[in-house]
């Protein structure tokens, strides 16, 4: 019986070893994951161990013994008294086949019991081990870790250098290490900008942002939740009347939540309206969505706010869309004094990192995040806590999405 273990990053990986070596009569006997040691495995994943058997090609042929031939008696000629022989019982004989079987099966017991509990740091395994004598830096370690969330280098060297002042990166405070890499990201995220301070004076909002990011669904979402939840007078105005579809979209919300809307043509519009809307307590205003390289942009949006007291800015990301266009965003608003950030589609992206990156790279609060299409559900206040586990933390971490 040919025993071996084998180590590797994944099942299916073990599973290609075991077939190419033993062939595919071989034998699973156990598996089980195990965490890396050292400094090396401080944020890495654990492996998969595999203890797998293949029977011997040539076993010994086990036949069974012949009938052993009795040798041929005379005849004996008894006394006219019978007299009476004990019967004596045969014991019968243990099949050789069994024996043997049962004598495998231990050694099976045996080798599995010696690999189970051979210590890992003698694991033989090239794939996945590196000589000690091997020079490396353990600030790499970090730096793999944070580009695999597709953290922007920059950010990723001052992040490092948070948490070489708190903590040293060693094998035997790993926990501490990850806490640490953790509370430099909530640190840089801040706290979250939230619709839920009046003080009398009315509050007006204008969503912008790139066609296909989800503004109208964003809009509807706080909308619904200031009108349900906060109990707030709240005005949606809608100046997007490129798309037919976008101004029948926030129509049937409207009609839905009973919130009044308000079309607009043009920017000059917006003080006769706002007038009718003078007891609301929040308007909300959805404006078309431009190209971040259009020429029109800035103009038209230019000339929302100057038809509008105090209007406060959000500006709608996609987390799918990629790092170099959300700079490209960021640069095409810089006409804009302040704004804050509300990100969509989180439950469509693959990866988180880029929240951190715009928050880093605009200096601008975050709001809001939406999960999914649902009103008013899916949305929430972008809390950094959250936020975290979305970027560095286990899938468990995620479940919300």
């Amino acid at each position: 019986m040919d025993v071996k273990r084998y180590i590797a990053p994944n099942m299916q990986e073990a599973m290609i070893k075991i077939k190419n070596e033993l062939g595919r009569d071989a034998i699973i006997l156990h598996t089980r994951k195990i965490k890396q040691k050292g400094i090396r495995g401080l944020f890495k994943k654990p492996l998969v161990e595999v203890v797998a058997a293949l029977q011997e090609e040539q076993q010994a042929v086990v036949t069974k013994p012949a009938p052993a031939i009795e040798p041929v008696r005379e005849p004996v000629i008894e006394p006219v008294k019978e007299s009476v022989r004990p019967v004596v019982e045969s014991k019968p004989k243990a099949d050789p086949q069994i024996e043997n079987l049962k004598s495998e099966m231990d050694e099976i017991k045996q080798l599995l019991k010696a690999y189970i509990e051979k210590p890992q740091e003698h694991e033989e395994t090239t794939e996945t081990s590196t000589p000690t004598t091997e020079a490396f830096n353990p600030d790499d370690l970090i730096r793999s870790y944070l580009r695999e969330y597709e953290i922007q280098e920059n950010i990723i060297e001052k992040l490092l250098t948070i948490v070489k002042r708190q903590v040293s990166i060693t094998s035997e405070n790993e926990q501490m290490v990850r806490s640490a890499v953790k509370q430099a990201i909530k640190e840089y995220l801040g706290q979250p900008f939230t619709i839920d301070h009046f003080n009398g004076d009315q509050r007006v909002f204008l969503f912008v942002g790139p066609t296909g990011v989800g503004k109208t669904t964003t809009l509807a979402k706080l909308a619904a939740k200031l009108s349900l939840i906060d109990n707030k007078k709240v005005g949606l105005i809608t100046a997007d009347t490129y798309r037919i579809a976008a101004v029948d979209q926030l129509k049937t919300y409207s009609e839905i939540l009973g919130i009044p809307l308000s079309v607009v043509y043009e920017a000059s519009e917006l003080p006769d309206v706002m007038y009718k809307y003078k007891d609301k307590d929040v308007i909300l205003l959805d404006t078309a969505g431009r190209s971040h390289k259009s020429d029109e942009l800035s103009r038209d949006l230019q000339d929302l706010m100057n038809n509008l007291e105090n209007p406060e800015i959000f500006l709608v990301i996609s987390l799918t869309t990629g790092y170099k266009d959300i700079v490209s965003i960021i640069d095409a608003y810089n006409f804009v004094d302040e704004y804050k950030i509300i990100f969509t589609k989180l439950d469509e992206a693959s990866s988180y990192g880029n929240i951190l990156n715009v928050k880093v790279e605009s200096g601008k609060a975050l709001s809001y995040l939406t999960t999914g299409q649902s009103v008013p559900d899916d949305i929430e206040i972008a809390d950094s806590e959250k936020i975290v586990n979305y970027i560095v933390g286990d899938a468990n971490d995620r479940s919300s999405i």
